[in-house]
């Protein structure tokens, strides 16, 4: 029984260090596999694979996606089929905030997927999602 409570004690330590994002590079990799999910219109699948790194209750990711696919039809009745995305920029505030700007290019016009991790301490968190089509912030001046 002893041997039996070891195993099972172990197998959920190691999933619970599985479920971390431990630098910045696994924030990337998270976000950039939420984003290819959403250009398939496949949000739930976006959003369960940051269930695990977001402390938002279940509940309410799922309402997150209800909420985006609500909305969709006017995105793809307005913008057309979607054609790709680009990584476009990350910006950060010290070493505690990340935030990953995505263009989501349609046939007729574009948005952009704002994803922005915290670390309160050691681990990164998901901390907001939201997507736009006013691409004002993402402008850069070239001269």
């Amino acid at each position: 029984m002893n041997k039996l409570f070891g195993i099972l004690l172990l197998t959920l330590v190691f999933n619970v260090s599985a479920d971390t994002l431990k630098n910045i590079t696994d924030t990337r990799n998270l976000s950039d596999k939420m984003v290819k999910h959403f250009i398939l219109k496949e949000f739930q699948k976006g959003i369960n694979i940051a269930k695990p790194y977001w402390p938002l209750a279940p509940v309410e990711l799922d309402s997150l996606v209800n909420q985006i696919e609500g909305q969709w039809p006017i995105v793809d009745q307005r913008f057309g089929k979607a054609i790709d995305s680009d990584f476009v920029k990350k910006e950060v505030i010290g070493s505690s905030f990340i935030r990953y700007y995505y263009l989501h290019k349609f046939q007729k016009h574009a948005i952009y997927w704002q994803i922005t991790f915290y670390k309160p301490k050691d681990e990164w968190v998901l901390n907001n999602l939201l997507f736009l089509d006013t691409l004002d912030t993402l402008f850069e001046l070239q001269e």
